[in-house]
């Protein structure tokens, strides 16, 4: 099963040519769900910096859906046909869905450099998170306009039950059939996500910034900015 999660290397050599000379254009990435600030960090960048935000994880759950080609994007449009794309991934090993995301970046990227495509090549943009395997973006996008967020000695458990917001992610599970099961494959998953994100990110030479507790939010967007050289 899992070789039929390829990675599209002409793609992904197709999209470095539409990204590679966008000097303006910044990505911050982190776990979704390891509570790194990614989001939180990209708005105070946005308005201090008046740049706005590409949220790629609103596009890739979103009006990408509409976009994929079987052609194209065989990765992707056999997820979005799945009836339920959460069930579909968390049906998979853990193996198959680490070669599901591999095989998606460059359908994402491909996307990407649609939309970017249709901004001048020296504008401006922060994208935000959206994927999980930061080294096959890295061969398509400069590693030196990345910044990994990292947010240490939190499990995925209590990340997810910090606010109501990420408590509603519970909630969905209860159209499993062992949602109790489910849930915890899925907690199991969002574990393993932090570490190929950080593991990649490191392998790249993406910057990394930890997020510390006392740190505020506006100290870690200057930490940020520093390393982006904003």
């Amino acid at each position: 099963m899992t070789n039929r999660f390829v990675v599209n290397e002409a793609l992904l050599a197709a999209a470095n040519t539409k990204l590679a000379n966008r000097p303006n254009v910044y990505w911050l990435v982190g776990g979704s769900g390891s509570g790194s600030g990614k989001t939180t960090i990209c708005q105070a960048l946005a308005q201090q910096y008046n740049l706005p935000i590409y949220d790629m994880d609103a596009h890739i759950y979103g009006e990408y859906h509409s976009r994929f080609s079987p052609a194209r994007h065989p990765v992707n449009s056999e997820w979005a046909a799945a009836p339920n794309g959460l069930a579909w991934l968390l049906e998979m090993s853990w193996a198959e869905f680490d070669a599901f995301n591999q095989a998606a970046v460059p359908e994402y990227l491909d996307l990407l450099a649609e939309d970017l495509e249709k901004l001048p090549l020296d504008a401006g943009l922060l994208i935000d998170g959206g994927i999980v395997n930061t080294a096959v973006a890295a061969q398509a996008f400069p590693a030196s306009q990345m910044v990994c967020l990292s947010r240490p000695g939190f499990t995925s458990s209590e990340v997810w039950q910090e606010t109501p917001e990420r408590l509603e992610m519970k909630a969905m599970f209860d159209q499993f059939p062992n949602p109790e099961k489910m849930w915890q494959k899925f907690l199991d998953f969002d574990a393993k996500i932090n570490q190929t994100i950080l593991h990649e990110s490191q392998s790249a030479q993406i910057p990394i910034c930890i997020r510390a507790e006392a740190a505020s939010v506006a100290l870690l967007a200057q930490r940020v900015a520093q390393v982006l050289r904003l």
